[in-house]
C-alpha cells in the first residue's frame, strides 16, 4: 500500500488545523507556567482547588521517639512535671504537665500563621488540658486557646477562645480583667463533635489561623479523613494576634481543676499528642 508524502499530509486543512491547535495549546500551558511560577510566596491562582499554595513549614514534631524519651524540641515549665513520648508516636502530657517549644517565631508583619495539633483529651473531669499559643509580652496578647478540655462531665466541655488579661496581673480583684474591659473570650465547642468522636473520644487535628499584626483568630477542628467539625472567627481585636515584636510559643498544659469542682470519672488522666505543626505564608 503506497504511503502519501509526509509534505502532502501537511497541506490537509484539517490536519494543519490540528497542528496549528496544538500549537496554541503549548503556548499557551508554557505561558500560563511561567506566569504561575512568577507570584510571590503567599499568592495563589483563581483555578487552586484551595487556598493552600504558598504555605511553609516553620516546625513539626511527630514524637516517634522511644517510650519514656523526652521530646528534644520542648522544655517543662518551672515548678512543672515534663511530659514523655510512649513509644506509639504520641507524646503523653500526664498529671501537672507544663511544657513550651524552645523555638519561638517573631515574623514579619502580614505574616499567616496556622498552628495545628492532633491530639485526643483526658477523659477524666478533675483535670483541663489545653494546646495553646503563648505570647509573653504583657502588652500583646496573653495567650491563644486553640483547645482545651475540662472533661466530659463538665458543663464547660471541651472551648477554644483568647485572653487578653489576667487578673493577677492588674489588680488584687477576682473580677478585675472584667472590670477593666479585657475579660477572656472563649467559645463552648463540645457539641459540635459527632456523638462517639467527643474530643476526649477520637484524635482531632485542632487549628488556630492568624495573620501577624491582624485582628482576628480563626479556630477549626477536622478529623483524621479531614472532615471540618466547626469555624468559629474571634471577635476583632488586635491584642488578641501576636504582633512582630516579641517571639511566641507553643504550649502543652495539663492541669488540676480547683479541689472543690473535680468531679470523680474516667480513667486516663493523659492528654496524648500525634503530632505539632506551625506553617507560615509570608506577604
Amino acid at each position: 500500500m503506497s504511503r502519501r508524502p509526509r509534505q502532502q499530509l501537511l497541506r490537509q486543512p484539517t490536519v494543519l488545523a490540528a497542528v496549528a491547535l496544538l500549537v496554541a495549546t503549548l503556548v499557551l500551558a508554557l505561558g500560563a507556567g511561567a506566569a504561575r511560577a512568577t507570584l510571590p510566596r503567599g499568592d495563589t491562582v483563581d483555578s487552586d482547588p484551595a487556598p493552600t499554595w504558598g504555605w511553609e513549614q516553620v516546625f513539626f514534631d511527630g514524637f516517634d521517639g522511644p517510650a519514656g524519651v523526652w521530646p528534644e524540641q520542648w522544655h517543662a515549665m518551672l515548678g512543672s512535671n515534663g511530659a514523655a513520648q510512649n513509644g506509639l508516636g504520641q507524646l503523653d502530657v500526664g498529671h501537672l504537665a507544663q511544657i513550651r517549644t524552645n523555638a519561638g517565631w517573631t515574623l514579619p508583619a502580614g505574616t499567616q500563621v496556622r498552628v495545628t495539633a492532633s491530639l485526643l483529651m483526658p477523659d477524666t473531669s478533675s483535670n483541663y488540658a489545653a494546646f495553646w499559643v503563648q505570647h509573653p509580652n504583657g502588652t500583646d496578647p496573653r495567650e491563644i486557646d486553640v483547645i482545651e478540655s475540662y472533661g466530659p462531665l463538665k458543663p464547660t466541655g471541651a472551648q477554644l477562645g483568647s485572653h487578653i488579661c489576667y487578673d493577677e496581673m492588674v489588680g488584687t480583684d477576682s473580677e478585675a480583667c472584667e472590670l477593666s474591659g479585657l475579660p477572656p473570650e472563649l467559645w463552648p465547642v463540645t457539641q459540635s463533635f459527632p456523638v462517639g468522636a467527643l474530643p476526649w473520644e477520637a484524635s482531632w487535628a485542632y487549628s488556630a489561623d492568624f495573620t501577624i499584626g491582624g485582628d482576628t483568630v480563626l479556630y477549626s477542628a477536622t478529623d483524621g479523613g479531614g472532615i471540618r467539625t466547626y469555624d468559629v472567627a474571634s471577635t476583632p481585636d488586635p491584642r488578641r494576634v501576636p504582633g512582630n515584636v516579641a517571639p511566641f510559643h507553643l504550649r502543652l498544659s495539663n492541669k488540676d481543676v480547683a479541689p472543690q469542682y473535680a468531679l470523680p470519672g474516667g480513667t486516663r488522666h493523659s492528654m496524648l499528642v500525634d503530632w505539632v505543626l506551625v506553617e507560615v505564608r509570608y506577604p
